[in-house]
């Protein structure tokens, strides 16, 4: 009896240490991470570079799972401070993805991209983009004032196209792809944000607008920043070095809201053309209208 009870204290002592065994190799283990990359192709940037201000910045991202799915990608850029450029989520195994930024006036500007899983993982990868101080910068192009009507306006539409300076309304656009294609401004009024000016890819909400923008077949998404320049600053300015300077990627909306007379937003439009618009008037509510004055990089 003695030694059938020492043996089976042995074998429990020798089960448990195989356990514990197990039990060390898992949380041993290490978990592969996802992977990223900066694919290196014509038109966009992989290495360390220099790039004049105000000009396209243009990335192309592989992602790759590890062990666990990708769920986080982020961009962050470090000048003096750090300015989130980018942040979504997703939960998929694999991703390619595109992006096109501006050059800020930043001397030196270290882009990092960040790639996680579920659980923490992570990798990035980064690079350097030095301010090219050889070329000059680009003369502004003025346009009159534009007067756009909100969604309810009968005599004014509310969609802009800068590139040829023609006005439509939403409901002439929402299925017509030809004027889609130009859409880079939108002009309503909503009860929560007022007097707006947003872009087809602006995620407006319904009831807004009888045909929904966001369900056309093209949305255009152009970016707005409320600034401090004053009206006179903005009638005197002749080149986009004023632009450059009051633009930053990481702060810019989706959205310039709650406008009102002498608001000065500078914006970035779908195909990277910066500019700003001050708004000269703004008049009633979902059958008004808004007057502002608009200047561009060519």
């Amino acid at each position: 009896m003695r030694s059938t009870g020492r043996m089976f204290w042995q074998l429990r002592i020798v089960i448990i240490i195989m356990l514990l065994n197990v039990a060390c190799k898992k949380d041993n283990e290490t978990v592969l991470p996802p992977s990223i990359m900066l694919m290196s192709e014509q038109g966009y940037i992989s290495s360390d570079t220099s790039i004049s201000p105000g000009n396209e910045v243009r990335f192309k991202v592989l992602m790759q799972k590890g062990d666990l799915d990708i769920t986080n990608f982020m961009i962050d850029v470090y000048t003096d401070d750090v300015q989130h450029y980018f942040d979504t989520g997703m939960n998929v195994s694999y991703l390619v993805w595109q992006g096109v930024f501006i050059k800020s006036s930043a001397a030196i500007e270290e882009w990092q991209f960040i790639v996680r899983d579920r659980d923490g993982n992570s990798s990035s990868t980064s690079l350097k983009i030095t301010l090219d101080t050889s070329n000059s910068y680009q003369p502004l192009q003025h346009y009159s004032p534009v007067l756009l009507g909100a969604q309810d306006n009968m005599q004014d539409g509310g969609c802009f196209d800068i590139a040829d300076s023609t006005i439509s309304f939403c409901s002439g656009a929402s299925g017509d792809t030809a004027i889609q294609s130009g859409i880079d401004i939108i002009y309503y009024y909503s009860p929560e944000d007022e007097n707006t000016i947003a872009s087809p890819g602006a995620n407006i909400e319904d009831g807004i607008f009888a045909v929904n923008p966001a369900s056309w077949t093209i949305k255009n998404t152009s970016r707005y920043m409320k600034t401090s320049i004053s009206p006179e600053e903005f009638m005197e300015s002749i080149n986009d070095s004023i632009i450059i300077a009051n633009y930053d990627e990481g702060e810019a909306k989706r959205k310039a809201k709650k406008l009102k007379q002498d608001d000065i937003y500078t914006f970035r439009t779908q195909d990277g053309r910066l500019g700003m618009f001050l708004v000269n008037e703004v008049s009633g509510t979902t059958d008004g209208s808004i007057n502002i004055s608009l200047k561009t990089q060519p």
